[in-house]
């Protein structure tokens, strides 16, 4: 949190079955991994007996890609909605959005999560080009400037009706693997930069990366320093 304190999450996937084969990912597509699946009702009850038990005080949820995008994010927006609607949850939520999702299904998670986040993945479009090859820079950007402008929206709405929904009152925020690529800390720390003035964003994640099973070619054989992530926080913060 902004003020040096933590909170504890149930941070889970809905399931590790994708239909993309990111080279970074140990659940891509063509990894030889077991595979599993939480229902909806699976994770609003563990997040509810979690939550009462007071082990945790809200749910990050994710998930891989199974049939289509729509068909997940469908999945992901009925837990929140669950929880919410028909369980009064006042835990903290926080969604990972897909970006080709229909417009509409990521409104209704932003209406039931406190905050949303879609991963720009890598810090140059290269890196994105050579390790997720069907991941595209403008469809992500292209996400991330709808849920801005679905923000704006709905604090606006707020300020003239006091009974207008919130809409990921906690903001948004997304994502980056650090290591996985020649970008350097400098290329990371303006692109940081670019997505908090264009997409006003809350943070931005910087996860090292580390070496997987059965790993790509053109990954590297080892994950970078710790310290070198930690670093990009700490210049994120003076950001």
């Amino acid at each position: 949190m902004p003020d040096g304190l933590c909170i504890s999450l149930l941070k889970i996937l809905l399931h590790n079955i994708f239909i993309f084969d990111c080279h970074y990912g140990i659940n891509r597509k063509s990894s030889n991994v077991r595979r599993a699946r939480f229902t909806a009702t699976e994770v609003v009850q563990l997040t509810l007996n979690f939550y009462k038990r007071n082990y945790i005080e809200g749910l990050f949820l994710s998930s891989g890609i199974i049939g289509s995008s729509n068909y997940t994010m469908e999945q992901m927006v009925e837990v929140a909605r669950c929880l919410r609607e028909d369980h009064d949850f006042r835990g903290y939520i926080h969604l990972k959005t897909i970006p080709d999702a229909d417009p509409e299904l990521v409104r209704q998670a932003g209406l039931h999560a406190d905050r949303i986040s879609i991963n720009v993945e890598l810090p140059t479009a290269a890196g994105l080009t050579r390790l997720a090859p069907e991941k595209s820079v403008g469809q992500i950007e292209g996400a991330m400037k709808a849920t801005k402008l679905d923000i704006e929206d709905g604090k606006d709405a707020r300020k003239k009706y006091k009974s207008a929904p919130s809409f990921a009152p906690a903001g948004q925020s997304t994502q980056m693997i650090i290591g996985a690529d020649a970008a350097n800390d400098g290329d990371i720390v303006l692109r940081a930069s670019q997505l908090y003035d264009r997409f006003a964003l809350r943070r931005v994640y910087y996860s090292a990366f580390s070496p997987i099973p059965s790993p790509s070619a053109v990954l590297p054989l080892q994950r970078p320093p710790l310290m070198r992530e930690h670093r990009l926080y700490q210049s994120d913060w003076l950001m």
